[in-house]
């Protein structure tokens, strides 16, 4: 009888081993199987995320073909003796570096667009000629779009109202334009600054080749005043202590930048300018070099 009991719990001792090593077989099969599933869908994450990296690539390098600016060096001109919106700095090695307002606007779209920048100075009047001659891609910001210059030339959106100043000797006051009449005054050759000179009542008028230059005709007593931009002015009245200013009322003379006709760099460069217009940036150049008051309201 013993025996056969021993007999029957061996026996379910058995069937209970062999039950439980096919339980455990089981488990071990769907661990694999969903092991793989992972790694099949970790695999076809990676691929996609590296299909949109690749798409996004193109997208950028399709994008840096259309730009115009991409891989460029632009040639711009511009009058290099507008203090502070663009003048030359010389190192003592005799090299030079274009400095201003202006120069760091227009750097800063070219470079934003892939392109470099070389500026070309030169006399202001000589700008529009040296665009149409094409010896310039485009001009530097110190210019009105007028309506006779709209004709030969694209603007961008106007980005800067500058403010007119008469500089004249400390001795004297000149806190207006009608306290200039019948006086001579000097105001720099083909700028917009002639037609404010030749306003006033019997004014003697002359053109100057540049602010520095109309600055010293008023230090030399060659002339009673000068009308130059009041950014300037301040620049000048820094290291003249012998001169004063008078800062005149904003005006609707204005800065935009010149393109010729069907520039392919005109669109490019002008949607750049809007939005540094709008995010800030163009108003940090501007208080970098000017202060808050020039800043558009």
């Amino acid at each position: 009888m013993k025996k056969r009991l021993a007999l029957a719990v061996s026996a379910m001792l058995a069937i209970g081993m062999l039950t439980g090593c096919g339980s455990k077989a089981e488990p071990a099969a769907t661990t694999a199987a969903a092991a793989e599933t992972t790694a099949e869908a970790s695999k076809a994450e990676e691929t996609k995320a590296e299909e949109s990296k690749a798409e996004e690539t193109t997208a950028a390098e399709e994008a840096a073909a259309d730009n115009p600016f991409n891989g460029a060096t632009v040639k711009v001109g511009c009058s290099a003796t507008f203090v502070p919106y663009e003048s030359i700095e010389m190192a003592a090695d005799g090299s030079k570096t274009y400095v201003g307002m202006n120069i760091d606007l227009i750097t800063a779209i070219v470079e934003k667009n892939g392109g470099t920048v070389e500026f070309v100075d030169m006399p202001f009047k000589s700008l529009m000629a040296a665009i149409q001659a094409k010896q310039i891609d485009f001009c530097s910001g110190g210019m009105a779009p007028t309506e006779e210059r709209q004709k030969t030339l694209d603007f961008t959106e106007v980005f800067f109202y500058p403010r007119n100043a008469i500089v004249y000797r400390s001795e004297d006051n000149y806190p207006d334009l009608a306290s200039l009449a019948g006086k001579k005054v000097a105001y720099v050759f083909g700028t917009n600054y002639q037609q404010v000179a030749e306003s006033i009542e019997n004014v003697e008028a002359v053109g100057i080749q540049g602010s520095p230059a109309c600055i010293e005709e008023v230090k030399s007593k060659r002339a009673d005043a000068c009308i130059i931009d009041g950014a300037g002015a301040s620049e000048f009245l820094k290291n003249n202590d012998t001169l004063s200013m008078s800062l005149l009322e904003k005006t609707d003379d204005c800065f935009a930048i010149g393109f010729p006709k069907e520039s392919p760099y005109y669109e490019t460069f002008n949607n750049t300018l809007k939005e540094m217009m709008e995010n800030g940036e163009l108003d940090e150049i501007i208080k970098n070099h000017l202060n808050e008051q020039f800043i558009l309201d």
